[in-house]
């Protein structure tokens, strides 16, 4: 018994689609993995220039913040010292 294989066009054709098919789905699928490490990428750009505007603000914050605790302590001492004025000119009044 002999068995023939006969190979027509059309089976050709149907091979060479799905040679098509699986190399279009392949490429798909690496653009999309391009696509995907491209957008963890500028989303950890994002995430690290947020930081550094926040450590930006904060550090802003802190030199107000300073500034007024100086401006307060001076004002404290400024008015101890009008006290003292004012007690000594009581004494001698």
């Amino acid at each position: 018994m002999e068995t023939k294989i006969v190979h027509t066009r059309e089976d050709n054709n149907s091979a060479t689609g799905e040679y098509r098919e699986a190399v279009k789905r392949l490429i798909e699928t690496e653009v999309g993995n391009i696509i995907d490490e491209e957008i963890r990428k500028a989303a950890r750009e994002l995430v690290e220039e947020q930081r550094k505007a926040i450590r930006e603000a904060v550090e802003e914050h802190k030199l107000v913040i300073r500034q007024v605790v100086e401006e307060e302590k001076k004002a404290i001492w400024s008015r101890l010292e009008e006290l003292r004025r004012s007690i000594i000119r009581l004494g001698m009044g």
